[in-house]
């Protein structure tokens, strides 16, 4: 009986983990996603509104509810603008990869540094970017989601096999 209780243990443990690397995978594009978006909301504010980029970041951040636009919105004028970014996505954890991230600390370089054209030129450079990212997030998350939560479990069998 608990040799029995000790193999689903470690079925169910390894299953997590498949699940919890699938869950990256797909939290990842969701995020480029939802920044690709937020980036949109910001070229219509910096195009359109009167705002400052400090508010057009936090009204953006509360509309998508992302908090790496609240937190840089937070902190702009304390610290470098890539500063900040850099901090802001450290912070929150949205399971990107490090070209997602140099991506969006390239286009800190340019935010409110630069006339509204030109940071709009950077915005739909960094958004074209960011799609293409997205794209191949969810492709991945389509080819090896289901691989990662089907090994996870078939591993969990095995090891348990094995030790018993």
């Amino acid at each position: 009986m608990l040799k029995l209780f000790g193999s689903l243990l470690i079925i169910f443990a390894f299953g997590i983990l498949g699940f919890s690397k699938s869950e990256n995978l797909r939290k990842r594009s969701e995020n480029l996603l939802r920044i690709t978006a937020s980036l949109t909301l910001l070229e219509n504010e910096i195009s359109y509104g009167q705002k400052g980029i400090r508010d057009a970041l936090m009204s953006i951040g509360t509309i998508e509810n992302l908090p790496l636009f609240t937190a840089v919105s937070e902190n702009i004028g304390i610290l470098p603008m890539q500063k900040v970014f850099s901090d802001a996505i450290s912070k929150h954890d949205l399971k990107l990869s490090e070209a997602d991230n140099l991506t969006l600390l390239e286009f800190s370089q340019n935010l409110g540094a630069l006339d509204t054209d030109a940071q709009i030129k950077s915005i739909l450079h960094t958004k074209e970017l960011l799609k293409n990212a997205q794209a191949e997030a969810y492709e991945e998350y389509k080819k090896y989601g289901r691989l990662y939560r089907n090994i996870g479990f078939l591993l969990g069998i095995l090891f348990s096999l094995i030790l018993f």
